[in-house]
């Protein structure tokens, strides 16, 4: 075992005694929350019912308990329901992030930590751990290896992800070290997704991906079943083959920990727009400058939205023709933002899309590259409007609400979570689940919160 694997396992396993302070406690609740809310609402998209149809059903057999998929009324064997579980949290792209893993790290390890609850039925304290361990993997990952791993084209939700959700896994079947070495090694070779998949289902598959293969890496350690000791910096381990053998920074995988990634300042975030989180900072800029445009929206001209270099990674599409491509296309975004003074779920919506594009805002949206958040990881950026009367707007954003800076206050956190399940479940049940998740640290079991999660709309 080499010095990454060993120090890793020795974190995640003294964690499991130590515990974590409570405002990484407190965060991890809360994350935990918005990805249900995030869950259901994919439950709601097409990809659910073509999933459904192929996910077959599970009766509960000794030591292996099925598990619930999301608001069916159905149950999977834990791999299979981290498959389907997995790809609804991110089916509509409106999951936790964390930085600079560039990944949703939320979408396969909590899909992970419910596939797994039953089989050692876990305390809420447990599974907080698990999250915290698996945040913990993914954004070291994330300081090891970015920004030339998601430049290389890899979707860091999928290959980061994998091994969060391995480690989540891990905890929650309380393996010893041996096999909670060997689940990390089988993660890292079922490890992958392409960005050439973003703005089409695929994307939201990725994350199901992983947290199936995080799951199944981990039941197959508890059997017994071997894999490398040094998967993490092997010379043909994860960091080395997923950065082609450079432009790694190996000391963070001595530091872990220290600090721990979700206490850090761009740990963890919760979106608070349903769109690549590139979009955010000028999403917010525009809604700012909306109502201080002399002459109204007809009035303006140009719209140069700068930018940071990564913006141009995932904002590629010119023009929205579906709502999953309008996710990733700057001009719909911002045009949406000026029209409606929000971006919502609905402004991704087939309805919406004829409106937003015909309002011709797009078509004035420039990114250009610009020095004032050039260095920014997180995705600031400067929009700056012109006016046919010769007005001149500006409105700068270097940080998005929902990083913990910014981190959301309950009524916002409330309120996402009542849109997300508000067109698939109704209230009484949104506001059981809620209220169950929100008590994750004290619960003695997760089993109240995941049958509320699995029961029919």
């Amino acid at each position: 075992m080499t010095d990454a694997t060993r120090g890793f396992v020795d974190f995640a396993l003294q964690s499991r005694g130590m515990g974590f302070p409570e405002r990484a406690r407190a965060m991890a609740i809360d994350a935990i929350t918005d990805l249900l809310g995030c869950m259901i609402a994919g439950a709601g998209e097409p990809i659910a019912a073509k999933l459904n149809n192929i996910v077959g059903d599970a009766a509960d057999r000794a030591g292996f308990p099925a598990t619930p998929l999301v608001v069916s009324g159905r149950k999977a064997a834990p791999q299979d329901a981290a498959l389907y579980n997995g790809t609804l949290a991110h089916a509509i792209d409106y999951d936790d992030v964390t930085h600079p893993a560039y990944a949703h790290a939320g979408a396969s390890i909590v899909p992970a930590i419910l596939a797994t609850a039953k089989i050692e039925d876990v305390s809420g304290t447990e599974a907080l751990i698990a999250y915290i361990v698996g945040i913990e993997m993914v954004s070291k990952l994330g300081q090891a290896l970015n920004t030339a791993h998601y430049k290389n084209g890899w979707h860091a939700s999928a290959t980061f992800g994998t091994m969060g959700a391995a480690a989540a896994a891990s905890m929650m079947l309380r393996l010893e070290p041996g096999p909670f070495v060997m689940a990390l090694g089988m993660a890292a070779s079922a490890a992958s997704g392409l960005r050439a998949n973003f703005g089409t289902m695929t994307k939201p598959l990725h994350v199901g991906y992983a947290a199936r293969n995080g799951v199944l890496a981990a039941l197959m350690a508890r059997e017994g079943i071997t894999a490398s000791t040094d998967a993490l910096d092997n010379p043909y381990g994860f960091a080395a083959v997923f950065n082609h053998h450079g432009n790694i920074d190996a000391t963070h995988f001595e530091t872990w920990g220290d600090p721990l990634e979700i206490l850090t300042e761009f740990g963890l975030g919760l979106k608070p727009y349903p769109a690549c989180g590139a979009a955010h900072p000028p999403i917010e800029a525009a809604v700012r400058l909306r109502e201080r445009i002399d002459g109204g929206l007809s009035a303006i001209q140009s719209i140069r939205v700068g930018v940071t270099e990564m913006h141009f990674e995932p904002m590629v599409c010119e023009r929205a023709t579906t709502g999953l491509e309008a996710k990733f296309c700057m001009g719909y975004c911002i045009a949406a933002a000026l029209l409606d003074g929000d971006v919502t779920l609905e402004t991704f919506s087939e309805d919406a899309l004829p409106r937003i594009n015909g309002s011709g805002l797009g078509e004035k949206v420039r990114m250009e590259l610009d020095d004032r958040v050039a260095g920014n990881s997180e995705f600031g950026a400067v929009v700056t409007i012109e006016t046919v009367n010769g007005q001149k707007l500006e409105e700068i954003v270097p940080l998005a609400i929902g990083k913990p800076e910014r981190w959301f206050p309950k009524e916002r956190l409330v309120s996402k979570f009542h849109d997300c399940c508000g067109s698939v479940i109704d209230e009484a049940h949104a506001r059981e689940i809620f209220n169950l998740a929100q008590s994750i640290g004290t619960a003695p079991t997760l089993s109240p919160l995941i049958q509320a999660v699995g029961r029919s709309a």
